[in-house]
């Protein structure tokens, strides 16, 4: 594991980083209809929202680890995008609404990123290439 996060070329973090962010603006923003329901139990979606903010925190410190941007413009950057997508929903008229409780489950999910990487990076000396 201490070889994926020490060895992978900086363009290929870029690449992965950058298309996972469009994956999440495209989820964020496309039609309400075009999206799957997900009715396991009420507020599921809110644990989507936590882990694709999740992943997201994870990648963007994975792929600026090395790189000397201080971590709180990393930080945020990911906090950032979650009120973006949601304001832009507002604007958009597309069927999506803004929602507080979103922007909480993506905050939880941007925080639990930053510790487990943080944990990561603590105990695995990953290396700044």
């Amino acid at each position: 594991m201490k070889k994926l996060f020490n060895h992978v070329p900086f363009r290929i973090k870029i690449a992965t980083t950058g298309f996972y962010v469009f994956l999440v603006a495209t989820l964020s923003l496309i039609p309400a209809n075009d999206l799957p329901n997900v009715p396991f139990f009420p507020g599921a979606d809110k644990l989507v929202h936590a882990g694709m903010y999740f992943v997201l925190s994870i990648l963007i410190l994975w792929t600026f680890h090395a790189k000397k941007i201080a971590r709180w413009k990393l930080y945020s950057f990911v906090i950032g995008w979650g009120l973006l997508m949601e304001w832009l929903q507002i604007l958009m008229n597309a069927g999506r609404h803004f929602s507080v409780f979103d922007i909480v489950a993506n905050i939880t999910g941007v925080a639990l990123g930053i510790a487990l990487y943080n944990f990561m990076n603590k105990h695995m000396r990953l290396q700044h290439t």
